[in-house]
């Protein structure tokens, strides 16, 4: 080829140029990519590269390694060069044999250890120390890891606790219900609810199963699953903010109280930032603060000093089977003076008997009626007792006390999670009583549907769980009512969601983080302060010894053809000269007095007259041979000197 025997070739001068510029760029490249993790927190790596290295794990710490690799050995070859240019101007005037060596340690590097010259053997230590930690620097850097991606999110959702939303559901229970003297908006909630309420009968009453937490024998499947959305233990309230959770995909059946089911429209945006919008990662779960409703239930056994739970049966037989009577409750709780009666059908045998081990009668009234002008939107009370096979449970009256908060709602693995809630903030304005009256009639209606002619379903899950410890029972029914609670208040919310328009007066803010699981750098401010203290410290290090060695070079040029850290260039240079020796020390002849001998450099000349700049000296042969354990004879150390075998 034309260019074949071309040789390039650049000055000493253009190779320092070239090791700074270089290394600048390097340690540059370094602090960038660092500033820029640091600057944006995390930098994720696009799905597609996601994906390969997940798939072939092993190819990316094969990549990493090779980049490091080639970055490590660039930058050692810049500092091992700028270093030995720098010794090399330096090794200009005498100097200890020791110190030749710990020159040559330092530009190879490699280290020096002297008991008698603990500086120079620490020196060598840390620059080799340093040299090798490059390797592992650059892979600290560049190696991408598993991380958690936080995108942050916003969104809106029905506020439950607005003037404006009691204003619409108020409206709509007159509008669908005809005032009754007894029923008065319970009777219109139940009208406008049916078929809706029919629909989510039995979802109501796992609602509340599902909500209970027992350590009995008999387990229960923790998550409760509504309109397509799963949720642990219970819904708290909520509705799913998250597009992936939000469930049935359906058009939905009916809006606001017409609502049985169907696709609800979540409104929640991320700000992606300066990322790509849509990744996926590997995995992704949510943490969203919204507004959820719970409530405050304590059940204890019924206090008849201010309370009463009156319970009356009335017998008549069978009229198509004789073998049949039936039975017709009524039955009458009186709270604080508020009274509110309640009429319950079962069946018994021939004599008018109920079977006390297979029958059971379990009656559940509120009080005060959602109905009553003394309704209050701050508490109402659950009246119960067990007869028969339910005799177990005592009358009972449970507390309820809904009230509106602010939940941090976890989305993982398909669940929806909500952490439990402490602290009342609400539904004790008069503004809020259609939306209790909503929630007490829910209750109610799922309280008289619980019992059947022969049994109570309720009745059966607590027997499932013991009849002896009347604490445990209370805990349970704590449970059931305020999982009950929950769901009517997520169901309520769903339905008027569904039309996907709400308006503004009606919605309050969400918040919340997306967790993406990818790969990626995330900023550590730890790691990256030692792995930048590194590659800094060996850039400072060149910059200087190159700086140092361009300023010597203006005006004693080094001879390109020698190094003084090469053993064969050694022999060379060492050949021509005359020993020269400066015992440092009274004692020429005791342990280590090589070290001590002092080399001396000079300028030999060549046969042809010219000078040759060889700057090293014939004392460097005796190091050579010390340092490969070669006998060296007396005459090559000079008069008065005696380093025999060494």
């Amino acid at each position: 080829m034309l260019f074949a025997n071309v040789k390039i070739r650049l000055s000493t001068t253009h190779l320092l140029l070239l090791t700074i510029i270089g290394q600048t760029v390097i340690m540059g490249f370094a602090w960038g990519f660092t500033g820029g993790i640091l600057f944006e927190g995390v930098i994720p790596l696009s799905d597609h590269i996601v994906h390969l290295i997940v798939e072939y794990p092993t190819v990316l710490t094969l990549v990493v390694t090779l980049i490091s690799t080639a970055l490590s050995i660039i930058t050692s070859m810049f500092f091992t060069f700028a270093v030995k240019e720098a010794l090399g101007h330096h090794l200009s005037g005498p100097i200890p044999l020791v110190r030749l060596r710990a020159a040559i340690a330092l530009s190879r590097p490699t280290w020096v250890l002297r008991r008698r010259f603990l500086k120079l053997s620490a020196l060598t230590l840390a620059v080799y120390a340093v040299i090798e930690l490059l390797n592992t620097s650059w892979s600290t850097l560049l190696l991408p890891s598993v991380l958690q991606w936080p995108v942050p999110m916003f969104g809106t959702e029905l506020d439950l606790g607005s003037v404006a939303f009691a204003n619409q559901l108020n409206a709509d229970l007159l509008a669908n219900g005809v005032k009754h003297e007894q029923w008065g908006c319970s009777r219109a909630i139940i009208s406008a609810r049916v078929p809706a309420f029919e629909a989510i009968n039995v979802l109501t009453l796992v609602s509340g199963i599902v909500a209970i937490v027992v350590d009995g024998v008999v387990e229960t499947s923790p998550i409760f699953t509504f309109n397509g959305a799963a949720y642990n233990r219970s819904t708290s309230g909520v509705l799913p903010a998250i597009e992936e959770y939000s469930g049935a995909s359906n058009p939905p059946s009916g809006v606001g109280l017409a609502f049985s089911g169907g696709k609800v429209p979540v409104n929640s945006s991320f700000d992606w930032g300066h990322h790509k919008s849509g990744s996926a990662g590997i995995a992704k779960n949510y943490t969203v603060t919204q507004q959820g409703v719970t409530a405050n239930v304590t059940c204890q056994a019924i206090d008849l000093s201010k309370d009463s739970f009156i319970v009356t049966p009335t017998v008549a037989q069978g009229v198509f089977n004789d073998s049949l009577s039936f039975f017709m409750w009524k039955t009458v709780a009186n709270c604080s003076g508020d009274v509110n009666p309640m009429t319950y059908f079962t069946t018994g045998n021939a004599s008018g008997q109920m079977d006390p081990v297979s029958d059971g009668f379990l009656p559940v009234v509120v009080c005060p009626n959602p109905a009553s002008p003394s309704f209050n939107s701050y508490k109402f009370n659950v009246f119960l007792t067990g007869l028969y096979k339910y005799d177990f449970l005592p009358t009972t009256v449970c507390e309820v006390v809904p009230y509106l908060t602010t939940v941090n709602v976890t989305y993982h693995g398909g669940i929806i999670s909500v952490d439990r809630i402490a602290t009342s903030s609400g539904l004790t304005d008069s503004l809020h009583v259609p939306l209790s009256q909503y929630i007490a009639t829910a209750v109610n209606y799922q309280a008289q549907s619980n019992q059947r002619m022969t049994n109570n379903t309720i009745g059966n899950f607590l027997t499932a769980y013991g009849r002896s410890n009347v604490s445990e029972l209370y805990s349970e029914l704590e449970d059931y009512w305020r999982g009950m609670v929950e769901f009517a208040s997520t169901e309520l919310r769903s339905g008027y969601s569904a039309t996907g328009d709400i308006p503004s007066n009606m919605t309050r803010p969400t918040s919340g983080t997306m967790y993406i699981t990818t790969y990626g750098w995330r900023s550590d401010s730890h790691t990256f302060i030692l792995v930048l203290v590194v590659i800094t410290t060996i850039w400072g290090v060149t910059v200087f010894a190159a700086g140092y060695s361009l300023i010597e070079e203006r005006y004693h040029p080094s001879d390109p053809f020698f190094d003084f850290s090469n053993s064969m260039h050694l022999v060379i240079a060492a050949s021509g000269g005359e020993p020269e020796v400066q015992p440092r020390g009274p004692d020429m002849s005791q342990a280590g007095y090589s070290e001590d001998v002092t080399v001396r450099f000079v300028d030999v000349a060549g046969t042809e007259g010219r000078g040759t700049s060889r700057r090293l000296y014939h004392w460097i042969v005796v190091l050579v041979a010390v340092t490969a354990g070669i006998p060296v004879p007396n005459a090559c150390v000079g008069k008065g000197a005696t380093l025999g075998t060494l």
